[in-house]
């Protein structure tokens, strides 16, 4: 700027001025609010030259990278920090640019709308748009959800999402998330998958194969299927099946059929499909032939025959049918078994022989008949000794049976005692040594142990059973023990009901004896009891007490408290047997859900015996407590009891659905103490929570107020979480850590009602966070403040885990009553406390007016600087900005400056802002001159503003019709010379070239200025003005004279000089001669192409640069002749024509001229006018001066 004053006071001045273009002529913007817009616009000049300048904005939403640009043609970057406004709100202003080039504003309109996302389908601006984005492209959609930006499009648009979006977005799988955060927001329904077919049946071959079922959606979106199978043969394609396998709505999900890992006959398997919503199975029969049908249809015949062959001797040998029923009835099955099974056909006839031996044989030729038969065989059961030595056993049984006599029997006892002896582990020929060696009569024990040593070598014949449980049925002492033999021998007579009374009763009392619960005591004293229930007698009574007995004991020294036991302990309880905890074991294995009436034994045993555990205790105290109008005594006796019961679990923080009864009626025995309303704080906001998907693992609860997530792990499909406020979400966490909002089925169950106890626990002074949270939510819906209240509110700002927006929002509340009602005190500390970022823009505005009412101007300005003040009030600005204004650091401070001048331009300005401006803006040449204005309607010192504005106008060519009077203000007491010298002769130039018009005042202090120092510019504008004037005095001529005539002498002459004629004696030159004058860059070349209208071609002739472009052409035309001319630019091709007109001789012309030229013209004037008389005065006073000058000075 100095180097361009220089220039302009040294009379350098620039012909053409540049006009400043931009590539906009205004700015509309949208900026998402809360974040920024970066944006460019390009400044360049009409010459192409390189420019200097400023830039200033008028708002502090909108920033230039850079106040300063350079170059020919520049970038402006700029930056819309949108960052403290919300969707809706707008902002006007300008950008002002001042250049070497000129000046300019550009106007901006900014708006803040609510952040969108960009997507392939371009701007997501709504959940429509993101909905339908999902639907289309879903990994892009995913993409989206899982940034930064989403949290914020979503805060703008509904915050009650956030805390949801927050806790889905920690799922394990973002899609899941995605999928269960549109349904929760209702933009879609779940997706539900079936198959084309739940059943399939196959028969199969050797060779592997392929099939496929078809899954089918109902709905757009994501489902995660797992794949499992049960049955090694199915081998599926997949394990997991995503919903991106699906081609529109299908999937056939394919599976591979592997018969060599079947077995033969009839294989079964599954396919199950699960999600965490629901599970679909499908069934898989698959036949592997292996055999004629006819071949299995022969062997089921068989087996079921040979079934029914040992179920009739069984019977028989129970005497449950007669001997004649018996060898039909076998006789019969016998038939069908000899026709059937081929391989063991010796063996049927064997059995048919003993058939006939079993039949009455009271005659001799019956018996002989079965010698015969049995005869026979002998050949054929010899050959298989060595094979199958059980067949010569049999024989020899048979033949001691048939005989009788001694001999034969003593050779068949040797015979199979040999062969027992080299084959022992054959259950037959042991039951065949059992019945042939008479020792084992007298010695069952020994027999016993046979049977025992057949069992633990596996053996599990319903005969060897038999046979042991007549033993113990002839002598009930045998049974001494209860390992598995015996276990398994009694089962078998309890299933069959072969077992008598006596052996019943000795297996009551051993296991009434153990020490540990087995599992098939149990199931065998159930079936003993079963079977004896049905039969009348006292003995029969007193031996199912004893078995019940017997189970009841195994069971409590087995801790079984299940539903499934509960019949044995309520029939222990009804026949009031005394077995040590059996009540308290019958309240264990109560279902407490059926609500069945519990027997009076029951609660009075409970009055002297509580070993109950506390879950049991609490359902007994619950049920005593609901039905105590009933129990009107009973209550009475247990009163103390639950008190003292209640009293002690509340302590513990403990509760459910009978301990909720349990506390009730301790508050309605005691009334409601401080204790009590203390420890009910921990529990009256608990619910329990049941969800029976078998998935789920867990749960997760997020209340807005904190952002805690508290998980807590299901247990029996149970959970108890706390609910305090309205503002919470629920999150079932499934094994994978997926979470589930709404997609995924529960049931709460709320125990206390807690808005009941809220007040009384306020009025105990209880400052459970629970009990604070649930009361501010109520008061924060009904807008309460009353003490009380208020003091709720300063309560919770001192919990340490609160989130910070809802600290501020409480601290936002408190400021706002203790404004209202006057308490400077309380609400100037909460104004030191809170955070400004964490509150909405309405209550950042008042708490920065707040500061700045009650004094706290360093607060004040930070938030002045970081959220900007156009929103603050005018006289709230005025105050603080009069604080500023009294520190020593205001000078250079930016913020200061701003505020300043934002004040000013409301119109609410005082002298101390107009003081610093003045001192201190810079800015477009408009807004400097209006501030002058404004300064000096407060006789502010303006000179250093003036001196700005002056150097300003003059660097940027802005002109101001005013500009005048702020010059000549600064002139009367401005030191800067060189300024002064510059203006004037800017303007002068202006003048002479432009002809700008210029107040008169000017021209006096030219006239003034150019005593002390010369000036041509200032000079010839000075002449010109004074060419126009008619009246001058003496020392105006002299000094008009003086000058023209130095003009002259350095040959300078320009037109206007011509006008001074008659009034001072000028040069014959200028007097005779006419002028063409032409302005122009004075570094352009000028040519006038000139001929007398008898003249057919044009003279060409450079015209002279008299004075910083004007361009000065004289001839001499007498009164009849007339010149046509045209001006041209430029030499060559490049030339370019720019003027043209004719020039005629002056018509007023006197007979006082004395100079030739003029005498010459009015004699053709005279002539052209018939006025011969003065043409012949004109000819003879010519020709007199002509002769004096030849003679006087020889011309």
């Amino acid at each position: 700027m100095k180097e361009k004053i220089k220039q302009l006071a040294g009379g350098c001045f620039e012909y053409e001025s540049p006009a400043l273009l931009l590539s906009e002529e205004e700015l509309i913007i949208t900026v998402d609010a809360g974040g920024c817009y970066k944006g460019t616009l390009a400044v360049w000049n009409s010459l192409g030259t390189i420019l200097t300048g400023q830039l200033y904005s008028s708002s502090t939403y909108f920033l230039t990278e850079k106040n300063v640009f350079t170059g020919e043609r520049c970038e402006i970057a700029y930056t819309v920090q949108a960052n403290t406004l919300v969707p809706g709100d707008m902002v006007r202003g300008f950008l002002d640019i001042v250049s070497d080039s000129g000046e300019a504003r550009i106007p901006f309109f900014i708006t803040a709308e609510p952040p969108y996302l960009n997507s392939s389908l371009g701007k997501v601006k709504d959940f429509f748009h993101f909905t339908n984005l999902a639907k289309t492209d879903w990994a892009e959609a995913v993409k989206l959800f899982k940034t930064e930006g989403f949290r914020e499009f979503l805060g703008y648009r509904d915050k009650k999402y956030l805390v949801l979006y927050d806790a889905l977005k920690k799922s394990r799988s973002a899609s899941q998330a995605l999928e269960e955060f549109l349904i929760a927001v209702r933009k879609k329904t779940p997706v539900n998958f079936i198959v084309d077919k739940n059943i399939l049946e196959y028969e199969v071959g050797t060779e592997s194969f392929m099939d496929k079922i078809v899954l089918m959606k109902d709905n757009w979106g994501y489902e995660e299927i797992r794949v499992s199978c049960e049955g090694d043969f199915i081998v599926p394609e997949h394990k997991i099946i995503w919903s991106d396998y699906f081609v529109g709505n299908t999937y056939p999900l394919e599976f591979v059929i592997q018969p060599p890992k079947m077995r033969k006959g009839r294989n079964y398997g599954k396919i199950i499909l699960s999600s965490v919503h629901d599970t679909i199975v499908v069934e898989i029969t698959a036949m592997r032939k292996s055999e004629k049908e006819e071949e299995k249809h022969r062997k089921r015949h068989i087996r079921e025959k040979v079934i029914s062959c040992v179920r009739n001797y069984l019977n028989f040998r129970e005497n449950r049918i007669s001997p004649e029923e018996y060898t039909q009835n076998t006789a019969a099955e016998l038939r069908g078994l000899k026709s059937g099974d081929k391989n063991n056909l010796l063996w049927y006839k064997l059995l048919e022989i003993h058939l006939m031996q079993t039949a009455d044989m009271g005659t001799a030729e019956k018996e002989d008949e079965a010698k015969a038969a049995l005869n026979t065989l002998k050949a054929e059961v010899m050959e298989k000794k060595q094979e199958e030595p059980a067949f010569v056993c049999a024989y020899w049984y048979l033949l001691a049976l048939i005989d009788k006599s001694e001999e034969i029997a003593a050779a068949a006892l040797k015979e199979i005692r040999d062969i027992y002896h080299m084959n022992s582990y054959d259950y037959r020929i042991v039951w065949f040594l059992l019945y042939i060696d008479r020792k084992f009569d007298s010695n069952k024990g020994q027999a016993l142990e046979l049977l025992k040593e057949q069992f633990y070598h596996g053996c599990r014949s319903p005969y060897l059973y038999f046979e042991a449980l007549l033993i113990y049925k002839e002598n009930p002492v045998q049974l001494t023990e209860l390992g598995d033999f015996e276990i398994q021998v009694l089962l078998f007579g309890a299933k069959e009901n072969y077992t008598d009374g006596e052996l019943a009763g000795q297996f009551a009392y051993l296991a009434a004896k153990k020490r540990e619960f087995v599992s098939g005591i149990y199931y065998c004293l159930t079936l003993l009891y079963r079977n004896f229930s049905e039969k009348d007698g006292n003995e029969e009574q007193a031996l199912l007490s004893n078995l019940l007995t017997a189970i009841l004991s195994l069971l409590i020294k087995g801790h079984k408290r299940g539903k499934k036991y509960f019949t044995w302990y309520q029939q222990g309880v009804k026949e009031q047997l005394r077995i040590t905890e059996l009540y308290e074991y019958y309240l264990y294995s109560y279902d407490e859900e059926e609500q069945n009436k519990l027997p009076m034994p029951v609660l009075l045993y409970f009055i002297y015996n509580s070993s109950l555990s506390d879950r049991k205790r609490a359902f007994l105290y619950a049920y005593i407590i609901k039905n105590k109008e009933e129990l009107a005594s009973i209550y009475r006796s247990y009163s103390k009891k639950i008190e003292n019961f209640g009293k002690r679990m509340l302590k513990e923080h403990v509760i459910d659905r009978n301990l909720s009864v349990v506390y009730e009626e301790l508050i309605t025995m005691n009334g409601f103490t401080e204790e009590i309303g203390e420890d009910l704080s921990f529990v009256m906001f608990k619910q329990e929570l049941c969800c029976k998907n078998s998935s789920i693992k867990g749960v997760i609860t997020v209340h807005a107020e904190t952002g805690e997530e508290v998980y807590t792990p299901l247990v029996s499909n149970c959970t108890l979480i706390d609910l305090y406020t309205e503002n919470h979400e629920i999150l079932l966490v499934d094994n994978q850590d997926n979470r589930y909002a709404k997609t995924v089925a529960y049931t709460l169950y709320p125990f206390l009602g807690k808005d009941n106890y809220l007040m009384d626990c306020l009025k105990h002074t209880c400052r459970n966070p629970m009990v604070l949270l649930n009361y501010a939510d109520k008061i924060d819906t009904y807008q309460k403040f009353d003490d009380e209240s208020v003091q709720i509110r300063r309560s919770l700002l001192e919990l340490p885990f609160l989130k910070e927006s809802y600290k501020s929002k409480i601290q936002m509340e408190l400021i706002s009553f203790y404004y209202d009602n006057f308490q400077g005190d309380y609400l100037e500390d909460y104004l030191e406390q809170i955070t400004l970022k964490n509150l909405a823009k309405a209550d950042r505005v008042k708490v920065t007016e707040l500061l700045i009412i009650r004094n706290f101007y360093g607060e004040a300005k930070k938030a002045l600087e970081e959220y900007g003040f156009e929103d603050i009030q005018i006289n709230r600005l005025i105050k603080i900005c009069t604080w500023l204004l009294s520190e020593k650091t205001s000078e250079d401070d930016e913020l200061v400056l701003k505020l300043c001048f934002y004040i000013y331009k409301a119109g609410k300005y005082n002298e101390e802002i107009l003081i610093y401006l003045s001192r201190q803006y810079e800015g477009a040449t408009r807004e400097l001159y209006s501030l002058w204005e404004a300064a000096c309607g407060f006789e502010v010192d303006t000179c250093i503003l003036e001196e700005r504005l002056l150097m300003q106008m003059l660097l940027t060519r802005e002109y101001l019709i005013n500009s005048p009077q702020v010059f000549l203000k600064y002139y009367q007491r401005g030191c800067n010379r060189k300024l002064i010298r510059a203006f004037l002769s800017y303007h002068a130039y202006k003048y002479l070239i432009n002809g700008r018009i210029l107040k008169g005042e000017l021209f006096q202090v030219m006239r003034r200025e150019l005593i002390y120092e010369e000036n041509d510019v200032c000079m010839l504008a000075l002449l010109k003005k004074l060419s126009k004037e008619e009246c001058f005095d003496e020392s105006e001529k002299e000094f008009i004279d003086y000058n023209l005539q130095r003009f002259l002498r350095r040959g300078i002459i320009l037109p206007f000089f011509k006008d001074f004629k008659g009034v001072l004696p000028l040069n014959e030159k200028i007097n005779s001669s006419c002028f063409v004058e032409y302005i122009s860059n004075p570094g352009h070349r000028v040519f006038i192409h000139y001929r007398m209208e008898d003249q057919e071609e044009f003279t060409e002739e450079e015209m002279t640069d008299m004075f910083l472009g004007i361009h000065v052409k004289d001839f001499i035309l007498f009164a009849d002749e007339s010149l046509q001319y045209y001006i041209s630019e430029g030499e060559g091709p490049q030339a370019v024509i720019t003027e043209s007109g004719s020039l005629k001789a002056e018509q007023e012309i006197s007979e006082e001229e004395d100079t030739p030229y003029d005498q010459i013209n009015f004699m053709i004037t005279a002539l052209e006018m018939n006025d011969y008389e003065s043409v012949q005065e004109s000819i003879l006073h010519y020709g007199e001066n002509r002769y004096l000058i030849k003679d006087l000075f020889g011309i």
